[in-house]
């Protein structure tokens, strides 16, 4: 018997998912299921992913009490000020915010940048300058 299937959605307020340090971000969390999880949780979280490893880090958790069967949530959070985006030959930082379903860690994503300028830091190139 197979477990029951949870819909899951996550979107933004913004246009893009690019974001400076510290800024406010909104959106909807979206879910449909059989019957009511027994959680819900938003997450904030960064990555670095090097070429041999991956550290993951929960930057922050926002639990969405009492969910129900079929729900649309608001959700604001501010983000950090740091560690920044960035992407190198060997080693990248990337945000990501997961909207998680409780206890069978069922999950949607949004992939996010969070550095000054709303642009994930190159060091790719800056590497092939020199």
């Amino acid at each position: 018997m197979s477990a029951p299937v949870i819909a899951l959605e996550l979107q933004l307020e913004a246009a893009a998912a690019a974001f400076d340090p510290g800024a406010r971000v909104g959106g909807v969390a979206r879910w449909t299921a059989p019957v009511a999880p027994r959680g819900m949780e938003l997450r904030l979280l960064w990555t670095l992913q090097g070429k041999w490893e991956r550290d993951l880090r929960i930057a922050e958790t926002i639990a969405l009490p009492d969910p129900q069967a079929s729900e649309r949530r608001r959700f604001f959070l501010a983000l950090p000020l740091a560690p920044y985006s960035f992407r190198g030959t060997l080693l990248a930082l990337e945000w990501t915010l997961e909207l998680v379903a409780l206890p069978g860690e069922e999950k949607t994503s949004v992939p996010l940048v969070l550095a000054p300028g709303r642009r994930a830091i190159d060091l790719y190139h800056r590497d092939l300058r020199k």
